[in-house]
């Protein structure tokens, strides 16, 4: 092994990379060849084939492989085998150094200037971004840091002497790379500055600092400000870049510092030609920097009828706008007639745009006696394309027969109801087992238990002996009971064993509980669940205390929770004939589940009802259309925190609306209150916009509300948005017709809801689950659907708390939602006052959404 091989190998195995760096630069060039004819070797033995293609774990590995990078760059004798060897993937894959490319330049410093300019070019040419902007690695770094030192030692460059290569990958790399403060101070700027407006991939890795750079403006390590000529350079290669072409966000930056530069008048003439050739297909930001120096140049006729032509053809608004307004200039500074401009007016009286439409039929409306008999057939043909209003004004001028009038938008259907719920099934036949998983199951054990007890006690005990299989005293000491399973093992037990629960004497777990330690928490439960298990405690303890009703009151008619009034008068009457007791829980479902339909005769038989019972159904009759249910709304951040505050009926709802820890479904809460789902959605919203892990309502939770009955609310409209605003798939459109058929729909409210849901997912979400064109296609199909009339409260809720506000920028969800809301209005031929709607009519200028505003406007005025 040779002296200097040994001084490396120790220097890589041992020493940093600074070392490396040194060491390599004090070899002679006999040493290094010795040293590069090692290297490939001793590679080799560090990492064996089999291990070449993994990323090295050990530190120790991946310093080495930092010193190799730098050692063999030092010592291999020609530029390709360096490019070669810098590129192996063994010397890839080790943890990069940011200041690798400055150890590396220490180690190349001995070679000559022509050698390192090789070297540079070809790592340039082999450069090759994984992705569209730059992907800078080490190997372009070290080129460009090449370059950079050879300009230093060069001065200024003698054309094609050691210059980068034209390749747009690395000016990419280099405008990257670049301080933006610094720009003018690089000492590639000179040679990199005209490739800026001609590479690909440039408009990606712009900034605003390079802009400001480019453009001179004062930094605070840059005092100068850039002159003539590079000023002027700079102006060509912006116009340079326009002619080229290319994506809207490519030539972004480029409008963005020509804007900065702020040509004066004499610069701007200049380029008047070529911003010509800008107008007609340039992208829109392209084309409206081109229309202000035109509007501003002193053209002559021949080149504002170019202008003319050119934006007429355009289909943005604006720009179209514009081209008129020129073609009216043009009009009043000459004279003579239009028929030059016949076919472009043409073009934009059939416009996509409804407000350049307008003024283009104003506009030849206005000069329609310019106009010879030939140029007048052109615009003739447009008539019947119009329009119905647009294409009366025009032929009122030119003749032909305007098209008939739009029918409404919506057509006029039946509202689809919802289904009618099937028959109660009636009480469970066998009660050996109780399923608890649905509510139905457990509701028809415990209509059936009752009814068998008053029918045959020891029959039933009997046939109940299968619950008792492995019971336990313990069953007396556990509080609270959750499984419904412990609640029927003790009443089989009591029913098996009359006063069982007074009988067992103290035992071993300690002091017996109560019946009402037994029960959860009024907090600690959903709604539903605290119902049920209240229920059957309270048929527990009547068995303990033998005063078991024959029957319960709170038995649904229908298979959806309904009881119907007739039901429920029957049973009542039954219980005062029999001189029987109500149970508080029992008649308090009961309430809660009674239809909304009490006919009259049904009525005047409740009138004359004599117990507590019968007072208490009075009382709820009187006062349930009389509750109300007000959402608190809390938003902060991401979070949307929903408080239902009930007031009223405080007889009946009593704990329900308290605070609690859990909360269940809505279809499972609709079930105990099927006869007021203003209450049962009410609590179902509580925290499913939250970050927290709460129940989020389901479409089946929705439609159970929407088949239910009652007045509809802000907590049914906050349930209905959530899912109307997720679009088609949200399953919101059926349940939105059902509750609508019913008359119940809160149209201003479910219009508030939806602003909230959409402003709330709008601001603060990379990606937001809904939107507003996911809003409108619900809406547009319930309309479809023949929900027009119903639909204009909940557009006018809409646009009241959606319209953006003083300081907010409109948007084109702002206008599109503005448009349906005119075509519903239009087809339910509403009438009355907006004042959001007359406030934005007003405006100025005019934008769509303004001219949507005042189409729907007059639509209300009349």
């Amino acid at each position: 092994m040779s002296a200097a091989w040994a001084e490396v190998v120790k220097a890589v195995e041992t020493e940093t990379v600074v070392h490396v760096a040194r060491l390599v630069a004090g070899l002679s060039d006999a040493e290094r060849r010795e040293v590069a004819a090692e290297l490939p070797g001793y590679l080799r033995d560090l990492v064996p084939r089999s291990a070449m293609d993994p990323w090295p774990q050990q530190p120790w590995m991946r310093l080495r492989l930092a010193h190799l990078r730098v050692a063999g760059a030092g010592t291999l004798p020609g530029a390709a085998a360096v490019v070669t060897w810098l590129h192996q993937r063994v010397l890839q894959s080790w943890w990069e150094e940011n200041d690798e490319p400055r150890h590396m330049l220490v180690a190349l410093s001995p070679r000559p200037a022509e050698w390192r300019a090789d070297l540079a070019t070809r790592l340039a040419l082999r450069y090759r971004p994984r992705s569209r902007t730059a992907d800078l690695t080490r190997e372009v770094r070290l080129s460009i840091a090449l370059f950079r030192d050879l300009a230093r030692e060069a001065g200024p460059p003698e054309p094609g002497r050691h210059l980068p290569p034209a390749h747009d990958p690395l000016t990419v790399a280099w405008l990257s790379m670049a301080a933006g403060g610094h720009l003018l101070d690089d000492p590639l700027f000179p040679a990199m500055m005209p490739r800026i407006f001609e590479a690909e991939g440039v408009g990606g890795v712009l900034r605003d600092d390079h802009i400001n750079a480019l453009a001179g403006l004062p930094h605070p390590f840059l005092p100068s400000v850039l002159e003539p000529p590079e000023r002027d350079v700079v102006l060509d290669g912006c116009m340079s870049r326009f002619l080229r072409g290319g994506t809207p966000n490519d030539l972004r930056p480029f409008v963005q510092l020509y804007k900065t530069l702020d040509p004066t008048p004499g610069e701007r003439a200049r380029h008047t030609r070529d911003l010509l050739r800008l107008l007609p297909a340039s992208p829109p930001q392209v084309a409206e920097l081109a229309l202000q120096t035109v509007r501003e140049a002193d053209l002559d006729h021949a080149d504002l009828h170019e202008a003319v032509e050119a934006l007429l053809f355009r289909p943005e608004p604006k720009l179209a706008n514009a081209g008129l307004s020129l073609l009216d200039r043009l009009a009043r500074a000459h004279d003579g007639d239009l028929d030059a401009h016949a076919q472009v007016l043409a073009v934009a009286l059939t416009g996509t745009s409804a407000q350049a439409r307008d003024r283009a039929v104003r506009l030849a409306v206005k000069h329609a006696a310019r106009f010879t008999p030939e140029a007048m057939e052109t615009l003739r043909e447009a008539v019947p394309l119009l329009p119905h209003g647009q294409g009366a004004a025009l032929a009122a001028a030119f003749g032909g027969e305007a098209a008939a009038e739009c029918p409404p938008a919506f057509p006029d259907l039946p509202l689809e109801r919802a289904p009618a719920p099937g028959p109660w099934p009636g009480p469970m036949l066998s009660l050996a087992g109780l399923d608890e998983r649905e509510w139905m199951g457990a509701e028809r054990w415990l209509d059936g238990f009752v009814r068998r007890v008053a029918l045959d006690r020891a029959a039933l005990a009997h046939e109940l002996r299968d619950l008792l299989h492995g019971s336990t005293d313990a069953l007396y000491w556990s509080h609270p009971v959750w499984n419904l399973g412990k609640w029927a093992e003790m009443l089989a037990r009591e029913t098996a064993e009359a006063g069982a629960e007074t009988r067992l004497p103290p035992a071993r777990y300690g002091p017996r509980t109560t019946l009402a330690q037994r029960q959860p928490e009024a907090g600690h439960a959903s709604i539903d669940t605290l119902l049920c298990i209240r229920r059957f405690a309270e048929v527990y303890q009547a068995l303990v205390e033998d005063r078991l009703p024959p029957y319960l009151l709170a038995t649904p008619t229908r298979g959806n929770g309904l009881l119907e009034a007739a039901a429920l008068l029957e049973r009542l009457e039954g219980y005062e004939s029999d001189g029987v007791e109500a149970l508080p829980v029992d008649l308090q479902q009961a309430l809660l589940r009674l239809s909304r339909d009490v006919p009259g005769d049904v009525a005047e038989r409740i009138a004359r009802l004599t117990g507590t019972a019968g007072a208490a159904l009075r009382g709820w009759l009187e006062q349930r259309d009389r509750i109300e249910v007000r959402l608190r709304w809390d938003t902060s951040d991401r979070n949307l925190l929903l408080q239902a505050e009930v007031s009223g009926g405080e007889e009946v709802i009593g704990d329900l609306f308290g605070a609690r820890y859990h909360d269940g479904g809505g279809a499972n809460l609709v079930t105990v209150m099927t006869g007021n789902r203003e209450l049962a959605a009410a609590r179902a919203v509580r925290k499913w916009l939250s970050n927290g892990q709460w129940p989020c309502p389901k479409p089946a939770d929705l439609a159970a509300a929407a088949a239910a009955e009652g007045p509809g609310g802000e907590g049914l409209a906050m349930l209905l948005a959530y899912h109307l605003v997720q679009g088609l798939d949200g399953g919101g459109v059926r349940p939105l017709l059902w509750i609508a058929a019913s008359g119940d729909l809160p149209g201003e409210e479910l219009g508030r809801a939806m602003a909230l849901l959409l402003r709330h997912f709008t601001k603060g979400w990379d990606e937001p689950p809904c939107t507003a064109a996911d809003a409108l296609a619900s809406l547009r199909a319930a309309a479809d659907q023949g929900a027009h009339r119903e639909l204009w409260p909940v557009m006018s809720g809409l646009l009241t708390h959606y319209l953006p506000g003083l300081g907010e920028r409109a948007t084109s969800a702002h206008t599109r939602v503005m448009t349906f809301a005119a075509d519903v209005a239009v087809s339910a031929k509403v009438r009355g006052t907006h004042d959001a709607i007359a406030t934005l009519a007003a405006r100025k200028p005019t934008t769509e959404l303004v001219r949507q505003a005042r189409r729907l406007h007059a639509q209300l005025t009349g």
